[in-house]
């Protein structure tokens, strides 16, 4: 947990950061920590184009770089400019994965898991809606990137996922064309 403090001022100040995750992903992610939780935090993302798209709940593990961003003043100008406002509070529980997970799939229709490669080259990400929580898996009703929900359930070990993502843009969209999950 080599960078738990940055992590924690950051969330104290409100300060705009990156957060990089190298080993797992390439690149930054732009936002605010808006929770702490023991092995995880919550970070509102900030895309590039400055519009809020959801939240990450991240492993303080993961995290191989975490700094203030250095065009914090224009972001949070173009922010205020258009209206966006910081979540105040998040329905989510840190307090474990089986814990995100579950607060996370009662709170909003569906969520992102994230599970690593074997390789360690990229990650899969699985969208879809939660029907359980287990004592060491979910039980995730999927939908394709095409917006056509699976039929069959999968089991996601929590061991694999490094990331869980609610409430943002492409998980609208693949709901709005996808409609509700039929009955299984």
């Amino acid at each position: 947990m080599g960078f738990l403090r940055q992590i924690r001022a950051a969330h104290k100040a409100g300060q705009l950061v990156r957060v990089e995750r190298e080993a797992i992903e390439f690149g930054w992610m732009t936002g605010y920590i808006t929770a702490l939780g023991t092995d995880y935090f919550a970070f509102e993302i900030v895309t590039g184009s400055v519009r809020l798209d959801g939240v990450a709940c991240l492993r303080y593990a993961d995290v191989t770089a975490c700094g203030p961003e250095p065009r914090s003043g224009f972001i949070e100008r173009a922010m205020k400019a258009r209206g966006l406002a910081r979540a105040s509070q998040l329905p989510v529980d840190l307090a474990s994965l089986s814990r995100i997970i579950e607060s996370c799939g009662n709170a909003f229709p569906i969520i992102t898991l994230h599970v690593p490669h074997s390789d360690g080259q990229g990650y899969d990400c699985f969208i879809g809606k939660v029907i359980g929580v287990n004592e060491d898996s979910v039980d995730f009703r999927h939908i394709t990137p095409d917006g056509v929900w699976e039929d069959a359930l999968l089991e996601i070990p929590f061991d694999e996922i490094t990331r869980v993502d609610f409430g943002g843009d492409y998980e609208e969209a693949l709901l709005l064309a996808a409609g509700r999950p039929p009955a299984i």
